[in-house]
C-alpha cells in the first residue's frame, strides 16, 4: 500500500501533528488520477484475499464505487479522513477540511468530492458547508456522496 500505485500512497497523504504526535490524516486524491490508483489498490488487496466468495464480495463492492464515481469531474477527492481518540473534540478534522480546500483552491480544482460513511459524519460535513449529492443504499450498504463547490 506504501507504492506510488496506491490510493494510500504517501504522496497523497497530510497528517496533523500535537505536540510531536500524529494526531490526525487525511487523504487527498486529484479527480484524474483516482480511477487508476483505485484499480491498483483494488488488485492489490484483491491478491492478498484467501477464498472464491470473499473475492467475489471485494470485486463486486470495489465495482460499486467505480461505477457511480465517487468524485465529480474536475473535484480533489477526500479519500480519508480520521482523528485519533484522544484528539476529538480539538477541532483537528476541520482543519484537515481547511487543509484540503486551501489545496483545491492553489491547485484550481472545482471542488471537493468525499463519501460520509454514515449519518453522524455527513453532518459534520454539512456545517462545513458540504451538500449531500447522493444518499442511497447501494449493495446493503449506504452510501453518503458529499461536496462543495468553490
Amino acid at each position: 500500500m506504501k507504492t506510488k500505485e496506491s490510493r494510500y500512497s504517501t504522496d497523497y497523504i497530510t497528517v496533523a501533528e500535537l505536540d510531536g504526535k500524529v494526531v490526525g490524516a487525511i487523504i487527498l486524491i486529484p479527480y484524474d488520477k483516482l480511477d487508476k490508483l483505485s484499480i491498483e489498490t483494488y488488485l492489490k488487496q484483491f491478491n492478498k484475499i484467501e477464498g472464491v466468495s470473499e473475492k467475489l464480495y471485494y470485486v463486486v463492492n470495489s465495482l460499486k464505487y467505480l461505477i457511480f464515481r465517487e468524485c465529480r469531474r474536475g473535484n480533489l477527492y477526500i479519500a480519508n479522513i480520521a482523528t485519533s481518540e484522544s484528539a476529538r473534540g480539538l477541532g483537528i478534522g476541520k482543519l484537515l477540511m481547511m487543509h484540503a480546500e486551501k489545496v483545491a483552491k492553489r491547485e484550481d480544482f472545482e471542488g471537493i468530492s468525499l463519501l460520509a460513511k454514515n449519518e453522524k459524519v455527513s453532518k459534520f460535513y454539512e456545517k462545513l458547508n458540504y451538500n449531500t449529492i447522493f444518499d442511497r443504499v447501494l449493495l446493503g450498504e449506504r452510501v453518503i456522496k458529499m461536496a462543495k463547490a468553490f
